[in-house]
């Protein structure tokens, strides 16, 4: 566990993924991407749009097998082609808050032409269970972002 982990409301997640950095950039800033792969397990996304630079806005409508919709939306703070995505992620519809609002900052490296090392770190969850829930859903997206770079 990291320094930063040791916090019940940051989550930091580590993927090596088996793809150029450009195409795992390209994944995590082309909303047709984002659409394919940015819902976990057996969520699918219906609506993605993205404008990728500092203070432009997301939107993410992903649905669940039993047609719930579920809304994450916000604002990218700092854009860094192929090395760092910093952005506002606003879940709407938790049991516990109307706009859950966390900071995820994405850490793109390249650890060779074809594998580039993903470093996804989450702030300000509400509790430890929220962290272990995203953890579970980050690491369901990325085998879906896998899955597609494969391709």
């Amino acid at each position: 566990m990291t320094s930063r982990e040791s916090q019940p409301t940051t989550l930091v997640v580590v993927r090596t993924i088996g793809a150029p950095i450009a195409d795992v950039f390209e994944a995590w800033t082309d909303a047709s991407l984002l659409a394919q792969w940015l819902a976990p397990g057996p969520l699918v996304v219906i609506h993605a749009s993205a404008d990728v630079r500092v203070g432009g806005a997301y939107r993410i409508v992903a649905r669940d097998p039993l047609g719930t919709d579920h809304v994450t939306t916000g604002e990218y703070r700092e854009v860094s082609p192929n090395t760092r995505l910093v952005q506002t992620w606003i879940y709407h519809g938790h049991p516990l808050v109307e706009q859950y609002f966390t900071l995820l900052t994405v850490d793109f490296r390249a650890v060779s032409a074809e594998s580039t090392e993903l470093t996804i770190t989450q702030e300000l969850l509400l509790t430890e269970m929220d962290r272990e829930g995203n953890r579970m859903g980050w690491a369901l997206c990325l085998d879906k972002l896998e899955a597609i770079l494969r391709r």
